[in-house]
């Protein structure tokens, strides 16, 4: 489910908050590793298609990721967790867009507390319909 802000930002320039993506996904058994907790690139698929979704809402457009700037694992996930992938917009330059991402896990089928799993931070670069890089809004700082 993806939460957008109400208030529009001026034109040419948007908030964080007008890239907020959640994703949430129940992890099953088919997505374990030989531990029997959740494969890790499988939580990095989930984070990579949030923290895209999030740049190309940004961009109006389509991006691609650049780089992983950074991901860090913080607790193990297990079959039966519904993980929550959230992304948002940090910083835009002319054409690169750079995304923070927080993943938390809690059990599928009970309410309770949940548990941060992973960060990371990603670089998006918007694309045009050749391949080429173009221009993106600028990002409102507070």
């Amino acid at each position: 489910m993806a939460h957008r802000s109400t208030v529009r930002s001026a034109p040419g320039r948007k908030a964080p908050a007008d890239s907020r993506v959640t994703l949430a996904h129940i992890m099953s058994e088919h997505d374990t590793n030989l531990y029997g907790t959740i494969h890790g690139g499988v939580v990095m698929k989930l984070i990579d298609d949030a923290a895209a979704a999030a740049a190309a809402r940004h961009a109006d457009g389509p991006a691609v990721t650049a780089s992983v700037d950074r991901m860090t694992f913080l607790a193990p996930v297990r079959a039966g967790d519904l993980l929550s992938v959230h992304a948002e917009l940090e910083s835009a330059g002319r054409t690169s867009m750079a995304t923070v991402v927080r993943v938390t896990s809690e059990r599928w089928n009970a309410s309770g507390p949940t548990t941060d799993v992973a960060t990371a931070r990603l670089t998006f670069v918007a694309i045009d319909a050749h391949g080429r890089p173009r221009p993106v809004p600028a990002l409102i700082t507070t």
